[in-house]
């Protein structure tokens, strides 16, 4: 089997490389991260050619609080807060206030207190949302440099 990849964010560019290489399969690296749901979206998309709806916006708190349970479970409190910042970074990061939480989850210290600030992010954002909005980016859930990189890695690949 031939896998595709780089630069593979969206169900249509899936579409699109696979028409385009003829591969068996294509490979999400960066796109995937606090987006879990972007591999069942793409399989639906290329088998049905429509959208999913989105993720509803209380699926994706409890995702992400499962999510850091086991981080920390794995890494232990110093280390798990640490690191959990990253992750929880990744799946507000292009949501409506999200570049302003993730400024207040680097000043916490404690996985009680990431916990509870994701929480009542989600729970404010659900009472505006009851499905994740859009990114603001266009779909990516990627900020401008990462976008940058993985166009450069698409070049290299085609080239």
């Amino acid at each position: 089997p031939v896998v595709a990849n780089g630069d593979i964010t969206s169900p249509e560019k899936a579409r699109d490389v696979l028409a385009f290489t003829g591969a068996d399969a294509v490979m999400v690296g960066r796109a995937a991260q606090g987006r879990p749901w972007i591999f069942g979206d793409i399989a639906h998309f290329l088998a049905t050619g429509e959208h999913r709806a989105a993720p509803l916006t209380w699926q994706v708190k409890q995702w992400l609080l499962e999510h850091l349970e086991d981080h920390y479970g794995l890494y232990g409190e110093f280390a798990g807060v640490r690191t959990a910042r990253k992750h929880i970074g990744w799946a507000v990061r292009a949501l409506p206030g999200g570049e302003d939480f993730r400024a207040h989850m680097n000043l916490l210290d404690t996985s009680t207190d990431q916990v509870r600030a994701v929480g009542q992010f989600f729970d404010q954002l659900a009472a505006e949302h009851d499905r994740l909005p859009a990114p603001r980016d266009g779909g990516t859930g990627l900020d401008d440099e990462e976008q940058a990189q993985n166009a450069h890695t698409a070049a290299c690949h085609v080239n």
